[in-house]
């Protein structure tokens, strides 16, 4: 990993991507890499078939007050970060995850991806597709995958 320079930390704004970010500032601090986050704003449910979600009550709108809630999570360990000096690059994009994780590896020349390994469950399945590993075959950089939610 000597020659780790760029890291790039994807967020979805889920919970487990809070962990991926501590796993991005202290391998940044080790190797004194640059250090991006690159948040994707995507919504599932518009994509095509998945409008029967939204059929489940109330999913649709927890799932949303959720990934709002814990951006500001996410946003106020960056700013924590900041504070102490830390130098943090801010990527947001709109749109599919695997697309949007690949150009900004390649416009950023990144060395490692760290980002959340999602369990699967049938409705992570349907949300997140299988972007892991997609990404593994498509990725020209290493990436590291972070398994579990955050502990306190």
């Amino acid at each position: 990993m000597e020659d780790v320079k760029r890291i790039l930390v994807v967020s979805r704004s889920t919970e487990e991507c809070k962990k991926a970010f501590h796993y991005g500032v202290s391998i940044a601090k080790a190797f004194h890499a640059e250090l991006s986050i690159l948040h994707i704003e995507y919504d599932p449910f518009a994509r095509v078939g998945l409008h029967y979600l939204a059929s489940l009550g109330r999913f649709q709108e927890e799932y949303q007050a959720r990934e709002k809630q814990i951006r500001g999570e996410i946003d106020a360990m960056i700013r924590d970060e900041k504070a102490v000096g830390m130098a943090i690059t801010e990527i947001v994009e709109q749109g599919e995850p695997v697309e949007q994780t690949m150009a900004a590896v390649k416009k950023s020349r990144t060395d490692l991806i760290i980002m959340a390994a999602h369990e699967e469950g049938r409705i992570e399945r349907v949300i997140y597709g299988r972007s892991a590993h997609e990404l593994l075959r498509r990725l020209p950089c290493s990436l590291m995958l972070v398994k579990g939610e955050l502990l306190p």
